[in-house]
């Protein structure tokens, strides 16, 4: 099986992540549920049925996500493939890939668990989603920079991803500090109009951040034809263990395949 538009993945991820949004806070604004000042992005459906289209949407942006950091992983492996010296690049690209699935994980837990019955569960796996997030987006600039292809504006790519991730690094120690200069915990309720629309401001300039980091994949992942790895199950009847199968010189040549080691196609 072989796709070639791979670079719809990020722009589905950013444009629906986009609509999620802008279906629950329409959806609080009809049904009166919209707070008096701006919301966290987690306060925009408090009530049902906004809160019901919150959770589920947002569970499909998780899934996008993880989807699109497969592919990133892939691209990296595939490039570097050919290359046994720059193993480095792989390693890094599989743990930086490690990390951004926790962060989509915590992103489930964060939405799937409601606040005001387990304060502590959204509260911390947000923290962490947090640290996942900023690594991930400069892991994922710094990787990138080592592809080289004629097609790529690589310099401008990289100026591009390095003032994005820095937004994103800055709007989330604001957010950090904004909580800091309260002086009080995370568990309280209610707090000053200034600090918490500061910090609404911060988070939100955050996702849209994030959601323009992704459309900078779809610029790269436009020359990508995906190649998905064949499964291969023994007694079958097209099954051949003798090809399948590489010899001794052979094996020293051709790394391990996996899903995670099969090339793409650029």
């Amino acid at each position: 099986m072989v796709l070639a538009l791979v670079w719809l993945c990020p722009i589905v991820t950013a444009f629906y992540s986009i609509l999620c949004l802008l279906t629950c806070f329409s959806l609080s604004a009809y049904y009166h549920g919209m707070p008096s000042s701006l919301p966290f992005l987690s306060e925009i459906a408090n009530k049902p049925p906004a809160n019901g289209f919150y959770c589920m949407m947002t569970n499909h942006i998780a899934v996008l996500a993880a989807i699109w950091m497969y592919l990133k992983h892939r691209e990296i492996v595939s490039y570097f493939s050919c290359n046994s010296h720059q193993s480095f690049h792989k390693r890094a690209s599989f743990l930086n890939l490690c990390i951004g699935l926790l962060g989509v994980f915590c992103l489930q837990i964060s939405v799937n668990f409601a606040r005001r019955y387990h304060s502590y569960i959204p509260i911390s796996s947000n923290m962490v989603l947090m640290v996942c997030s900023l690594i991930y987006v400069w892991v994922h600039t710094l990787l990138s920079t080592f592809i080289v292809d004629a097609n790529l504006a690589r310099l401008k790519l990289f100026m591009v991803r390095s003032v994005l991730a820095a937004i994103i690094s800055s709007c989330y120690g604001s957010i950090l500090k904004v909580f800091a200069i309260r002086d009080i915990s995370f568990y309280t309720t209610s707090s000053p109009l200034d600090h918490a629309t500061a910090g609404a401001v911060y988070e939100w300039i955050a996702y849209f951040s994030m959601c323009f980091f992704l459309l900078t994949d779809a610029y790269e992942f436009r020359g990508i034809t995906y190649r998905a790895p064949k499964l291969v199950i023994p007694g079958a009847p097209l099954y051949n263990a003798e090809r399948l199968t590489p010899t001794t010189e052979t094996r020293e040549l051709t790394p391990a395949m996996s899903p995670f080691t099969v090339p793409l196609i650029r």
